[in-house]
């Protein structure tokens, strides 16, 4: 059985920032092997992850760690050998997983900094599509990878006040007090209307939706609009 990832929005939060990269400048066929080898290498390690925290099942996470390490490599090789620089945003993710390692090993996997750590690797999928559209590391590229992370920490405040926290008042407040100091930062530093469009959904529906018994799906199909409005209004502002 193949092993996948059970939270829906780790989807999300590979696409949009690899999307957004690859919208800021000229596309390459090289995209389509380093988005398989990045989608591959996020696989590995969670298999990897889930070898750490895993109370049974730890046979099929080595294996599939193995096929989904394989697949990483064969698709990064290209890449990679055209664009080493790629190679330092190891230098990154590695400090990060050991953060998510710490979380899982205190069980607490589902907390805001190791929620925090995980968008912060997933979203420099943005710096390594963009690397390969404009052969270096900018300020457009880091500045579109904070842009990613707020925006992705935005939906798991979002998410954890429907679902897993919907009863606790204070992760309410957290939430709609977080879309709306990201909004009053960007309307104050910015002076872009289009950035604040790319955010404003998301404080739309952190409040109306609060309180209202929706399923998964229905919170999935508000998310991916929402990070469709995100990933087309970030691409026409870079």
């Amino acid at each position: 059985m193949i092993i996948l990832p059970k939270e829906h929005g780790v989807w999300a939060m590979l696409a949009v920032p690899f999307i957004v990269g690859l919208g800021l400048s000229q596309q390459s066929w090289l995209h389509l092997p380093l988005f398989l080898g990045l989608l591959f290498l996020f696989l590995c390690a969670y298999c990897l992850l889930n070898i750490i925290g895993a109370r049974n099942g730890v046979d099929d996470y080595k294996k599939w760690s193995i096929i989904y390490g394989a697949l990483a490599i064969f698709g990064l090789a290209v890449p990679i050998a055209k664009y080493p620089g790629i190679l330092w945003l190891g230098l990154l993710v590695v400090p990060l997983l050991l953060v998510n390692i710490y979380f899982i090993q205190v069980k607490k996997e589902r907390g805001m900094l190791s929620n925090f750590s995980t968008i912060s690797i997933l979203s420099l999928g943005v710096v390594a599509s963009g690397y390969l559209s404009l052969g270096g590391f900018g300020n457009k590229l880091w500045l579109a990878w904070l842009f990613c992370v707020i925006f992705f920490m935005g939906s798991v405040f979002f998410v954890k006040t429907m679902l897993r926290e919907r009863r606790n008042i204070s992760y309410k407040y957290l939430s709609w007090s977080y879309h709306l100091m990201i909004l009053i930062i960007l309307s104050i530093i910015s002076g872009s209307g289009l950035l604040l469009v790319a955010y404003l959904p998301s404080m739309v529906r952190a409040f109306i939706c609060y309180g209202r018994s929706l399923t998964p799906l229905a919170i999935g199909k508000i998310e991916i609009i929402n990070s469709i409005i995100f990933t087309i209004c970030l691409i026409i502002y870079f």
